[in-house]
């Protein structure tokens, strides 16, 4: 998909995902990775490309995959795909029950919960030959795992970095990754993520580690910007003094402002929100203390364990429909013959319907159908209303017959009127040929 970030010491990381050929990368060259404590980020650091890349060779590798929830093809979902590290043959359950969990906790939180029909989940079935990661519970402890991970990266104790190429080779098994999350068998806190490969590391043995996913897809699904100053300089009276960022969630605008332009979210000012309180200006944010603003006061962008926002939660609805669509399938395609059934496809999703038109004009009998057929003459044996086609009176119009479905996104989740009009509303349209036989 896109971007994300790192998790460290108590700290976890994640991030992106690139699909390059394996060990292509330039040694001189770092990843960004986010620094996290079990409660809340703490900033980022650089850690060179090789960490964790242990050259293992560029063998396919082999496992099986398992689909633990599969919504509809690849192109028209985010596919998620789980990996497994330090999990030998025997406790292939215990890592199944760790991604079941990481999963089930994901899709408690909004919009994950009400948009999870968008996504396929997979598991890759990844057999270490020894159990446990390298440096835990203490430095010095060595094992043979398949993706190398290895606490105490970069002298960072709860660092976990694993061999990117390996993992994404394994992720490949799978019929089609988006973002790759990595499960090192560990009760120890830690985690890893990467900003540029979409990929997250966490101890899948400690019940905080799989919260660095929700906070990590704000950023590689919704690009949402981090909420808080660095925790390690609280009050430090850092000050912001760039332009308006492109982030949504940030801004140098304070509430009278964002009113007044109708900039950012102006639209939720005064709304009460899923993470406490209303929607406001709340200064600090984008890791200064001072001079730029976020939403709300303590959302999934400023500390795990917390919902998302209004504003964030708006912004990933807008980002996992506009990846994914909202229409499945339609058919025929181009041009058809009179008296074909028309079909299309919506996304499962209960805020999703159908509204179609003939000739522009809607025809509101049919709302919430995914079938019509295209007529051009008047049908015989109806009575009134006449059903509607192409000729009658109040539909008739010069040239081509045509007749389209509008499929919308009803949701409550997303006040923008650009995002409804652009992103929430998809349309197929077909032209009909009389003279096609």
């Amino acid at each position: 998909m896109r971007r994300s970030s790192v998790v460290v010491a108590t700290l976890m990381v994640m991030a992106c995902l690139s699909t390059g050929p394996a060990h292509a990368e330039d040694p001189g060259q770092t990843r960004k990775v986010e620094v996290f404590g079990e409660h809340a980020p703490g900033g980022y650091t650089e850690v060179p490309v090789e960490s964790g890349d242990k050259a293992r060779g560029l063998a396919v590798p082999s496992a099986t995959v398992t689909p633990i929830e599969v919504n509809g093809p690849s192109d028209k979902r985010i596919d998620l795909v789980y990996l497994g590290d330090g999990f030998t043959e025997a406790e292939q359950a215990a890592y199944t029950a760790q991604v079941a969990n990481s999963w089930n906790i994901l899709v408690q939180r909004e919009p994950f919960k009400s948009y999870r029909k968008l996504f396929n989940v997979w598991q890759v079935n990844v057999v270490s030959n020894e159990s446990g990661v390298d440096n835990d519970p203490v430095k010095g402890v060595l094992k043979d795992t398949a993706l190398g991970g290895e606490y105490w990266c970069e002298d960072l104790e709860r660092l976990v970095c694993v061999d990117i190429p390996t993992a994404q080779s394994y992720a490949a098994l799978a019929p089609a990754f988006d973002q790759i999350a990595v499960v090192v068998n560990s009760p120890t806190y830690g985690g890893a993520g990467y900003i540029e490969e979409n990929l997250v590391t966490f101890s899948g043995g400690h019940r905080s580690g799989p919260e660095i996913l929700p906070h990590e897809f704000g950023h590689s699904i919704g690009d949402l910007a981090d909420e808080y100053p660095y925790w390690a300089y609280p009050d430090d009276g850092s000050t912001y003094t760039g332009d308006e960022p492109v982030e949504t969630n940030v801004s140098i605008y304070n509430a009278e402002q964002q009113t007044a332009r109708r900039a950012k979210w102006w639209y939720w000012l005064g709304a009460e929100t899923p993470d406490g309180g209303v929607i406001d200006t709340f200064e600090g944010a984008a890791y200064y203390n001072l001079g730029i603003y976020r939403p709300s006061d303590n959302s999934l962008m400023r500390s795990l364990l917390k919902p998302f926002n209004l504003v964030g939660r708006e912004e990933m609805v807008r980002t996992f429909v506009g990846t994914t669509g909202l229409i499945d399938d339609s058919t025929p395609s181009g041009k058809v013959k009179p008296n074909s059934t028309l079909t299309v496809t919506p996304v499962g999703l209960p805020t999703v319907s159908t509204r179609w038109f003939v000739n522009g004009h809607e025809i509101t009998e049919w709302a919430g159908r995914t079938s019509a057929v295209a007529l051009t003459k008047k049908p015989k044996g109806h009575g009134k209303p006449e059903a509607p086609w192409c000729g009658r009176k109040d539909l008739k119009v010069k040239g081509d017959c045509v007749y389209s479905v509008q499929v919308g996104d009803s949701t409550d989740f997303v006040r923008n009127p650009v995002y409804k009009a652009d992103v929430l509303t998809q349309s197929i349209t077909w032209t009909i040929d009389e003279h096609k036989h």
